[in-house]
């Protein structure tokens, strides 16, 4: 992933790097830490999707009450 980072700047210098191009240089250690993706992966957006799903907006988009 390094390798392919540096070609891209080297091909690209004028390229902005996104959120994306750092959260996969962490792949490899996460993967050794947790194990298969698909037994983590999804966790913490799960939980947010069932925090957000809780919150009573009374069907009213933009407005809310918690």
């Amino acid at each position: 992933m390094v390798a392919y980072l540096r070609l891209l700047l080297e091909l690209y210098p004028n390229i902005q790097f996104c959120p994306n191009h750092h959260v996969a240089l962490h792949i490899g250690p996460l993967l050794t830490q947790f194990g298969p993706v698909h037994s983590w992966w999804m966790f913490p957006f799960e939980r947010v999707i069932g925090i957000l799903q809780k919150i009573n907006t009374n069907s009213k988009m933009g407005k809310y009450d918690i």
